[in-house]
């Protein structure tokens, strides 16, 4: 039961609620995060990091791993963008005194 107790005296401070803002860019970058994920595991099943490399010519990649990085956060990259310019898009309508007449 002391635990329970600790919990209850934790100032708010502490703790603070996430606003809508905040909560909808942490969830769009857990999804676009585990899209990267999948997409980055797909992609380079069939491809090989220093292949792609030498096709584009770029001598500072050396490593298969640092050529997985890299496709990792294009993916991500890609992954939050479309989902931003999706949440700028799709909006709701809003409602109450602020709202404009139908």
């Amino acid at each position: 039961m002391a635990g329970n107790k600790n919990r209850e005296e934790v100032p708010e401070a502490l703790s603070p609620e996430w606003t809508r803002h905040t909560q909808k860019l942490a969830a769009l970058s857990w999804i676009s995060f585990l899209t990267a994920c999948v997409f980055t595991m797909l992609f380079f099943a069939f491809v090989d990091p220093l292949v792609l490399v030498d096709a584009i010519n770029i001598e500072a990649i050396e490593s298969r791993n640092a050529g997985y990085a890299m496709g990792f956060f294009f993916f991500w990259a890609n992954g939050w963008i479309a989902g931003w310019y999706t949440l700028r898009l799709v909006r709701r309508k809003r409602r109450g005194p602020g709202a404009a007449a139908p």
